[in-house]
């Protein structure tokens, strides 16, 4: 439904100066060497659903098994096939298309779909195929409606409106956004089926990035809005940065051009977010200028909010993580960390308090929770353990939630890459050698509530990429060398672990031995039970003040909460229900004049254990009746000073 006004070529355009290729370009095939293709699978399929993939540095939900998520993806799937994938059209039968809204004007054609909502039924399809018998017979009749749709300037791209109408058919220009969706997606085309059948995807695929460079990469290495843009635009649109399609169409092709593009594409990202929004991470719907800025509001006639995080930048997340996860480059990595960080502070640890836009400050735009703004949040978590818990939670939203085309669609990209099922289409030789399994596995209780694991290494003939750990048969980590701690358990309590080994084509090796560990029954007297847990926020004040600073254990590190408001927080995950009885506060200058420490089993319901209205900023070492619970937190109700609250060390003790 989103951000594709003023891209059709009926002359009716008030914004922008359209400009037409002169004659349709002949694009002559990449040189690439032809993929080697592994044994085919089922019904042809090479990489049938579910692959289930673990990527390196990436966790998953560990609160439900593999097999569960891909049943929740399969389910959610058979209900957005049945909602949206339509095979209707009276002037082009045979032909499929992804039924969803648009905005701006469609020239009088009655708007059925976008490319879009082609690039994501395309992609979506591609990855189901084997769960879906008809998939390639589907994909194929998507392909077809892409290529009738084509652009009026190169007929290798797709233009953006799809109606039932001959006569819309070669009217529209394009939308960056879709071909590339589109073009990645012959891509994995090829690597699913083939390319020996009645469509030549590879080929395909090479002509559509050809036409893409020709197009839409600027000369600035920037992606513009449509073929109907200049090659010289500095405005371009962030949701639009798919990185790791960028990689995919460097491998097929050797074009060392997509390579530079993502390069400039994450300057832009670091320009634009240092001066514009860096304690949040965001970036506004459009980008214009350099160095960059947001667009004005109303741009290009979409709506007020442009130069804001709103419905077109909501989708970036997922697109930034996935170069970390299926390439690794850590700058993604980075951008989707501070993000995630942000936005736990900002709702609490709790996905459903998400809103449907944000100024760039982090200030509420939005009311409500949508897929497309809560998914992609939760996507970019897994780069680390430390948001499990908002991983976990942000999954069991996730499956459930139905809306409307938009929403949908990219919820359903986003619970197959979260479940693994997103997997990378490598251009070489097929790796069918799993590697050795791991040896030595031993399992050491570390506390009440922690068990920590370490293996000898294994070897491939390729190189091992991580392991998958598993408590009682489900997995519970994805850590990349040869050790892992085991948090949140129960006190008192036997607990049996092996290891597999995977590489980067996903092979496993075998179990390790296993490996059993009784967890303590009680924590040692005077241990300090918030050392180095998670902790969680209301806010921050800027990057740097994070609430994991109160719990690290250095005192010279902070957190710190926005200035001038009251009713800020910060909690903190011992892991496991204990009985608390003490608090040490070792406040800055910003401290609490009231305040309350309080206990939860679930940080909603809160339970007070110590209330004052007399707090001095002093170092406060505070004793109360024991209470039991997994959450402490300290509720700042009034502020000492004209600044916000600040805490060096928040310390916890048990009775």
């Amino acid at each position: 439904m989103f951000v594709y006004s003023l891209k059709s070529t009926s002359g009716t355009m008030k914004v922008m100066l359209l400009v037409m290729l002169s004659a349709v370009m002949l694009l002559s095939t990449l040189a690439a060497p032809a993929p080697l293709q592994p044994k085919a699978h089922g019904a042809g399929e090479l990489k049938p659903f579910p692959q289930q993939v673990s990527y390196p540095g990436i966790i998953k939900p560990n609160h439900v098994s593999q097999s569960s998520m891909n049943s929740s993806v399969s389910s959610y799937y058979d209900y957005w096939k049945a909602t949206y994938l339509k095979n209707n059209l009276s002037s082009l039968p045979g032909g499929y298309y992804v039924k969803g809204d648009i905005t701006g004007e469609a020239d009088g054609f009655d708007p059925l779909g976008t490319s879009e909502g082609q690039g994501y039924g395309m992609v979506i399809t591609v990855l189901m195929a084997g769960y879906d018998t008809n998939s390639r017979a589907i994909y194929d009749g998507l392909f077809k409606t892409a290529r009738a749709f084509k652009s009026s300037n190169n007929s290798n791209l797709m233009g953006w409106v799809i109606a039932d109408s001959t006569g819309a058919q070669g009217h529209f220009g394009s939308a960056t956004d879709g071909d590339l969706d589109i073009a990645y997606s012959l891509i994995l085309a090829d690597r699913q089926w083939g390319s020996t059948g009645t469509i030549n995807y590879l080929a395909e695929a090479k002509k559509m990035i050809g036409a893409i460079k020709l197009s839409n990469v600027t000369t600035n290495n920037r992606l513009n809005l449509g073929d109907w843009d200049t090659k010289s635009a500095l405005n371009t649109r962030p949701s639009d940065w798919m990185l790791s399609h960028l990689r995919a169409f460097n491998e097929v092709t050797g074009d060392s051009t997509w390579l530079n593009v993502i390069n400039n594409l994450y300057n832009v990202y670091s320009q634009f977010t240092a001066a514009y929004s860096s304690s949040t991470g965001l970036i506004s719907d459009f980008v214009v200028g350099n160095p960059p800025k947001p667009a004005p509001p109303n741009y290009l006639e979409e709506f007020p909010e442009t130069n804001e995080y709103n419905y077109n930048a909501s989708r970036v997340p997922l697109r930034i993580v996935m170069d970390y996860a299926l390439y690794g480059d850590t700058r993604g990595k980075d951008i989707a960390n501070k993000m995630v960080v942000w936005i736990k502070g900002k709702t609490g640890n709790n996905p459903n308090n998400v809103k449907d836009g944000y100024q760039l400050n982090g200030s509420n735009r939005g009311t409500y929770a949508t897929a497309v703004f809560v998914a992609p949040f939760i996507s970019a978590a897994t780069t680390t353990s430390t948001h499990q818990a908002w991983v976990n939670a942000g999954w069991d939203w996730m499956k459930n939630k139905k809306e409307s085309y938009f929403s949908d669609s990219f919820n359903m990209l986003n619970l197959l890459f979260i479940s693994g099922n997103w997997w990378k289409p490598t251009y070489s030789a097929a790796d069918t050698e799993a590697p050795s399994d791991p040896t030595n596995l031993t399992a050491t209780a570390a506390s009440s509530s922690q068990i920590n694991l370490s293996w000898t290494a294994s070897t491939d003939n390729i190189g091992v990429t991580g392991y998958r750990v598993f408590r009682g048969g489900v997995e519970v980590g994805t850590p990349t060398d040869t050790s892992f701690s085991d948090t949140g358990l129960t006190a008192s309590t036997a607990y049996s672990y092996t290891v597999k080994a995977v590489d980067a084509a996903g092979n496993l090796s075998a179990d390790s031995n296993t490996a059993t560990a009784t967890t303590s029954s009680t924590p040692p007297d005077g241990t300090n039970l918030a050392l180095g847990k998670t902790a969680v926020a209301s806010s921050i004040e800027d990057a740097g003040f994070e609430a994991s600073k109160a719990t690290d254990g250095n005192s010279t590190t902070r957190w710190a909460s926005v200035e001038g408001s009251n009713n800020e927080w910060i909690y903190v995950d011992l892991g496991a229900t204990q009985s608390v009885n003490r608090v040490k506060l070792n406040w800055e200058d910003a401290y609490a004049k009231g305040y309350k420490v309080q206990v939860s089993n679930d940080a909603t319901t809160w339970t007070d254990t110590y209330v004052t209205t007399t707090g001095n900023g002093s170092f406060d070492d505070i004793t109360f009746t024991a209470n039991s619970g997994r959450y402490v937190r300290v509720l700042c109700t009034a502020r000492g000073t004209v600044y916000g609250y600040s805490i060096f060390d928040f310390e916890v003790y048990s009775s």
